[in-house]
């Protein structure tokens, strides 16, 4: 089971890879996973916005973290997640996963209805008690819940022994301090502050698009842990300007995140991925043989 104290380093969200038919692809996913522990993460977290967990079937979920568990148990911290809109279905969800060896599961607030703070903080502790062994992650996401949680609201749930930190979604440093310095949980935020992420004493990050271009992204996440603050923020900005040249414009335009992330692993070519699944638009290849010409003529330090 994953602890608070054992939650630290680079943990990625993986992508589920489909095939021309859009089944998801097994063996792809395998080859995936094996890829990131060959890298040097600390953990993986499958089914999540980026695995397509909201167009993935039960069956298809629970195949995804055994391959993950089969591959990665005692190498990295395996995480699955196991979102739903009730208390109830994400509580069988989260047994399932502990069943089948993953340590920790990686959940966001039940959704489509927003619940209160009392409610979303209820439903922590009501799946916290059924599910006592297995690491509770937070997917704090206000985006698809409308729901924020602060330092307060994590505060409340510091005496549950499982529950043992979050993703953060967004740049908010005054709440990544906030949490840091009120609570004994892990909170990780995404690759928008990475560059300070050491030097104000976060314990590890969260990686959304590592696959794309690996081999600066470990290179980047080196310099943080080896505390040259200078240099890890100048390439916090070359990543932000990627980001916002390159990665956003297809889903500033209106595709989905996950279609768009998809289509910038397409483009750099080193994963196995394939398109986003229904009712998602894919991002058209011209687009996709675009965002390769930017990264060829702007940014060929992240081709390396």
């Amino acid at each position: 089971m994953l602890t608070r104290e054992a939650m630290n380093g680079l943990y990625v969200l993986i992508i589920t890879p489909m095939d021309e038919k859009m089944r998801v692809d097994y063996d792809a996913h395998r080859e995936n996973v094996r890829k990131l522990i060959a890298l040097g993460v600390d953990g993986i977290i499958i089914n999540g916005t980026n695995g397509e967990f909201h167009t993935c079937t039960d069956e298809e979920r629970e195949t995804l973290t055994k391959i993950l568990v089969e591959e990665g148990k005692g190498k990295v911290a395996c995480v699955a997640g196991c979102s739903s809109i009730n208390t109830a279905e994400a509580i069988r969800r989260t047994r399932r996963a502990a069943e089948l060896g993953a340590d920790a599961v990686m959940n966001v607030i039940p959704y489509y209805l927003p619940p209160s703070k009392a409610e979303a903080l209820q439903y922590w502790r009501d799946l916290a008690a059924a599910c006592p062994d297995i690491g509770l992650i937070c997917y704090n996401n206000p985006h698809t819940t409308q729901v924020l949680f602060n330092d307060q609201d994590f505060a409340q749930l510091e005496n549950i022994p499982n529950f043992v930190g979050s993703k953060m979604v967004g740049g908010d440093i005054w709440l990544y301090l906030n949490c840091m310095r009120h609570t004994t949980q892990k909170h990780f935020p995404l690759e928008q502050l990475w560059g300070i992420s050491k030097a104000v004493g976060g314990p590890g990050v969260m990686a959304s698009f590592i696959y794309a271009c690996p081999e600066y992204m470990m290179k980047w996440w080196r310099t943080i842990q080896s505390g040259d603050t200078g240099e890890a923020i100048r390439m916090q900005h070359e990543v932000n300007e990627l980001l916002q040249q390159v990665v956003l414009p297809p889903i500033l335009s209106g595709y989905s995140e996950v279609a768009g992330t998809k289509a910038f692993v397409e483009a750099l070519g080193h994963w196995q991925c394939g398109q986003s699944r229904k009712p998602f638009f894919p991002v058209p290849q011209a687009l996709i043989d675009k965002q390769r010409r930017q990264v060829e003529e702007q940014f060929p330090q992240f081709l390396k």
